[in-house]
Parts: C-alpha cells; sequence; structure tokens
C-alpha cells in the first residue's frame, strides 16, 4: 500500500485529519495535502472538493493510527470476494469462479486503486455489494441504502440507482422501486446533512465550490466531451488508458453476455450503459494525470463476471484468454508503478528519451530489463509519500499532463 501520493487522494486525507484531531469538517489546517489544487472554498473556509465517503469510512482507521489506505485495499479485496460468488451463481464451477475473481484482482483497474486512497476501489465494492443483495433476494431497501452510500463516495454512483430501477421495470419487477428509493434516500442523507453545513444546501456538492477545476462547477461546463470521442477513447485510447488497451482480457468479458441469463444480461448492461455513456461525456474522461478509466472503474466488475462464462464455453480459446490476462496483469502493474516511479528513477538508467517520447519498442529493449523490473516492483509494493522530497518534486512518469 502506497502513502498519500497527490492532491486528489491529499484531498481526502485533509478531511480525514481534521474530522479526527480537529472536529471539524473544514480543512483549513491542513490544506498542504490539496497541493493548492483539489479544494473548495466559501469564504475564509476550505473543505475537500473530493466527495467525502471516502474520508468518513476512512476516520476510524486514522483514529487507531491505522493507514487510511486499508479502506481500499480492504474493499478491493472483499469486491474480489464478491465477483466470485456473483460468477460462481453462473457457471457453478469455484475454479473458473476463482479464475475470474484473479483476473478481475490483478489485470484490471481493481489492483491500481487498491493500493492508493482514492476512492474507486470502495465505490467499486459499494456498488457490487447492493447488486450482490438483490441477487441473493435480500430486501431493495439495504440495496438502496447501499447505493446511497456509494454515491456519498462517488456522486456518478446515482446512475447505478437509475440502472436498477429500470432493469427491475424491464423485467416487470414494479414493487422493488419504491424500496430501493426509500432505501436510497436514506444512505444518501449523510451526504445531504454534510452539503448543508459545508455549502448551504443539501444539494450543493463540493464540486460546485472548486476553486482550481472551475469547469467542473456545473454540470454544463463538466459534461461537454463529443460522446463518440469519448466513447472511443474510454475504448480504445493508447495514450489515455482505454479500457481494452489496459484490460484487453475484458473483450472476453463483453463476449460472454451472449451466454449470461436474461436476468443478468439486463442488470449488467444497464449497470454499465448509464454511467459510461455520462463519462464519454466528461470533459477529461481520462482520468486527468492518472489517464486511465478510472472514472468507470466501479462498472468493470460487470465486465470481468461474464469472463466466467467465456472461460467455460470457450474453451478452444482458454489459451488465448490467458495470454491476455498475462498482457493485462503487465499493463496494471505498470500503471500501479507509475504512481511512484519518477521521472527522475527513469533517468538514472538513461531510458528517459524514450520514455519522453512514447517510445514504447525503445524503452523496453534488453539493456533496461533489470532496472526496469527494480523500478515496476518499487512502484507497485513499496509504500511512498507524495510529500517526501523526491516525490513532491516530480510526478510519476505515466502521470504527466
Amino acid at each position: 500500500m502506497k502513502g498519500i501520493i497527490t492532491s486528489n487522494d491529499g484531498s481526502l486525507f485533509a478531511l480525514v485529519r481534521a474530522i479526527v484531531e480537529k472536529k471539524k469538517l473544514a480543512i483549513n489546517d491542513f490544506t498542504k495535502y490539496t497541493k493548492e489544487i483539489d479544494y473548495a472554498k466559501i469564504g475564509d473556509n476550505y473543505y475537500t472538493d473530493r466527495p467525502p465517503g471516502l474520508a468518513f469510512a476512512a476516520v476510524v482507521f486514522h483514529y487507531l493510527r491505522l493507514p487510511v489506505t486499508l479502506v481500499s485495499w480492504l474493499s478491493g479485496i472483499f469486491s474480489c470476494v464478491l465477483v466470485y460468488l456473483i460468477a460462481e451463481m453462473l457457471v457453478n464451477s469455484p475454479s473458473i469462479s476463482f479464475v475470474t475473481a484473479l483476473i478481475f484482482a490483478f489485470s484490471t483497474l481493481n489492483w491500481r486503486y487498491s493500493v492508493v486512497f482514492f476512492i474507486h476501489s470502495l465505490s467499486t465494492f459499494l456498488i457490487l455489494a447492493a447488486v450482490y443483495c438483490l441477487l441473493i433476494g435480500l430486501s431493495p431497501v439495504f440495496a438502496g441504502i447501499i447505493i446511497g452510500l456509494a454515491a456519498m463516495v462517488e456522486y456518478t454512483n446515482v446512475m447505478y440507482l437509475g440502472g436498477i430501477v429500470l432493469s427491475k421495470l424491464i423485467l416487470g419487477d414494479f414493487w422493488s422501486t419504491p424500496y430501493l428509493v426509500i432505501g436510497f434516500v436514506i444512505g444518501i442523507a449523510p451526504l445531504f446533512l454534510y452539503n448543508k453545513i459545508c455549502f448551504g444546501s443539501p444539494f450543493t456538492t463540493s464540486y460546485k465550490h472548486s476553486a482550481f477545476f472551475k469547469w467542473s462547477n456545473s454540470p454544463f461546463t463538466t459534461f461537454v466531451t463529443p460522446i463518440f470521442s469519448g466513447i472511443t477513447g474510454l475504448l480504445f485510447s493508447i495514450k489515455n488508458g482505454g479500457i481494452f488497451v489496459i484490460s484487453p482480457v475484458l473483450i472476453f468479458g463483453v463476449i460472454g453476455f451472449y451466454y449470461l441469463p436474461l436476468e443478468f444480461l439486463v442488470m449488467f448492461a444497464l449497470l454499465c450503459l448509464p454511467l459510461f455513456l455520462l463519462i464519454s461525456k466528461h470533459k477529461t474522461w481520462w482520468g486527468g494525470d492518472a489517464r486511465d478509466h478510472r472514472y468507470i472503474a466501479s462498472m468493470l466488475p460487470y465486465l470481468a463476471i461474464p469472463l466466467a462464462l467465456s472461460i467455460k464455453n470457450l474453451v478452444y480459446l482458454r489459451p488465448v484468454i490467458f495470454l491476455l490476462a498475462v498482457f493485462s496483469l503487465l499493463m496494471v502493474m505498470a500503471k500501479t508503478a507509475a504512481f511512484t516511479v519518477s521521472m527522475k528513477d527513469i533517468e538514472k538508467i538513461g531510458a528517459a528519451p524514450a520514455v519522453k517520447k512514447w517510445n514504447l519498442f525503445s524503452f523496453l529493449r534488453l539493456k533496461y530489463a533489470r532496472q526496469l523490473s527494480k523500478l515496476l516492483l518499487k512502484g507497485v509494493f513499496v509504500r511512498k509519500s507524495a510529500f517526501s522530497s523526491e516525490a513532491s518534486s516530480s510526478k510519476g512518469f505515466l502521470m504527466e499532463k
């Protein structure tokens, strides 16, 4: 697990410290963690400009002097467990379900965002938990509450409520909708209270008062990308980490939709499409400096789970699935390392010109193999804070603007 590495997670960590150490929601005493970028301001008070849910979940960990990144780490693990359980419902094969969960764990962005204090790991787990509750027949109220909590972690998770409600209506379940909505209102109520205290209205979010990213103050300046450009980018962009570039193994997850039972097909499709189309309109659909598809990370389980059906039914293509899973693993490993491997590290092994020109084949020459292996291991497994002297002076080599 890594430390606080950017202004993004730094802004949330500032809120954690403010709550635990100052008993306040304003982060005035901890603005250094925002690097004067990720903050909202009203009058003389500073607030995180991130959704507050992850910070709320991390309060108890910080109070107990445990790393706040444990929230992401545990969420990533529990998400893998839920992927296994849902896949097992479909294929009734523990071995295939385990392989599917393993691929989701390490060959998708699940790994990258389970080791840092970003919102995506917890967001993914909560939505998965809500879906699992519905699939095993628990009251829709419970699922609604969990989705409400998830919307407090990542505002766009409200799209999942719409997707699930629509899927229920299509499948003829008209009675679940009011219970889902009631549960959602209960779950999201703490966010309304937080917004009222900090921003004066239950329906005014932190983005409205973001001081640095002015374009995020309104949906009309946030969702401005031509939709076709966003769709192709989210799927296939090489520089900006499209789904099938970082995790090409998920192609077989899409193929697996063909084998899904109707209930799962409708639900999974409507879990994916609304959020995917919304984010394809986002001004920074590539996730800013992260340059990946992190804004839709919470929908990746619904591309990974059908992979189990492809593994089960396309026996002759299992070697291809395996090779794509390994390639995806290497891509995710490199992206994960990018959080902490800096350009200074690259310059030390003489590979900076290749990286700056995005000359991948030159960069991966055999003479760099040993040094690159060390850098990847350092980036993936070594805990390193962005507020150390080295990290604060340079960004990860794959995280430039």
